[in-house]
């Protein structure tokens, strides 16, 4: 499950940043402030953002298509997003009030699971208009990017899990003296008989 959010979440941001970087090449005009130059949407030539893009290949048309398909797709995904916090915030209120009432809490909890699962379908039917646009070969190439990411997350996971089993291993002070660490670490592993 975890693996498919992240899969969804790299496609919409590899559309979203190449949409909002190609809609911001249409509308720059000659002379950029530095302001202009600071905006997200204005990436460096170095950014891995672009270069993987790039290596996608889309043509001109197929970012016009995107974009449209975003842009159609905003205000319903801006629309479902607040419904989503609104039903958790009435979600929340039901758990936390004074008096718990369970016809409540399931009646709000049925409304955040309605709300959650329309942005879900929002997300996976822009997902899937996007999709279309693509080549089978920008498919192939897109799948090998999605391959790559997914194992420097993993990589990324692995290293901040060892990173939190050395400092469970060295306690819970950095600035402990290495003698001081290792009692500790005696003083908790001791088996008790």
């Amino acid at each position: 499950m975890k693996t498919n959010y992240f899969q969804t979440i790299i496609f919409f941001a590899v559309t979203l940043i190449f949409a909002s970087g190609a809609a911001a090449q249409d509308s720059k005009q000659p002379t950029a402030s530095p302001a202009d130059v600071q905006r997200p949407a204005m990436r460096s030539p170095n950014d891995p953002h672009l270069e993987m893009l790039r290596n996608l290949g889309l043509t001109d048309e197929q970012v016009q298509q995107i974009k449209k398909i975003h842009m159609d797709q905003r205000p319903l995904m801006d629309q479902a997003q607040k419904r989503l916090r609104e039903a958790n915030r009435s979600l929340n209120d039901a758990i936390y009030a004074d008096q718990v009432n369970e016809a409540d809490f399931q009646a709000r909890l049925s409304e955040f699971q309605i709300a959650r699962g329309e942005v879900e379908r929002t997300r996976y039917l822009t997902e899937l208009s996007v999709r279309r646009i693509l080549t089978q070969e920008q498919l192939i190439k897109f799948r090998e990017m999605r391959e790559t990411f997914e194992q420097m997350r993993k990589n990324q996971e692995m290293r901040r899990n060892d990173r939190q089993l050395n400092r469970q291993r060295r306690g819970s002070d950095p600035n402990r003296s290495p003698d001081a660490q290792s009692n500790n670490f005696r003083d908790h592993h001791t088996p008790v008989i």
